[in-house]
């Protein structure tokens, strides 16, 4: 009755999984216009709620999706490749772990860099 460890996804799951991300992601990016404050932001809010049940669907429940969720709620902080960066960390190995949360934050900074000299200080 005790918590039991989740059981590792096969190697189709994971593919199946950074190709959901990554897609996400590049969505998200490429139409940031369109899914901006105007009428298509319900459509992002849609695509995140499919991406997160899909991911879960995929890889089963991890702690790193729910950051990554609440990323994609903030205005702006939504372009930065958080459903990638949450796939790396959930599927690489422990190795490869630091090289995943490295690559997460460096995007995040970038966005906010560009989204800084966007708007100005």
């Amino acid at each position: 009755m005790g918590l039991e460890e989740p059981s590792q996804p096969d190697r189709r799951a994971i593919r199946l999984a950074r190709l959901v991300a990554v897609a996400a992601d590049a969505i998200q990016l490429l139409a940031a216009p369109l899914f901006g404050e105007g009428f298509a932001s319900p459509f992002n809010d849609v695509l995140d709620l499919v991406v997160a049940a899909a991911l879960i669907k995929l890889l089963g429940f991890h702690w790193a999706l729910l950051p990554a969720a609440a990323a994609e709620l903030v205005p702006a902080l939504d372009l930065a490749p958080t459903w990638t960066a949450a796939v790396l960390l959930i599927t690489s190995s422990r190795r490869r772990f630091w090289l995943a949360a490295a690559w997460a934050v460096a995007a995040i900074a970038v966005v906010a860099v560009v989204l800084r000299m966007r708007h100005g200080p």
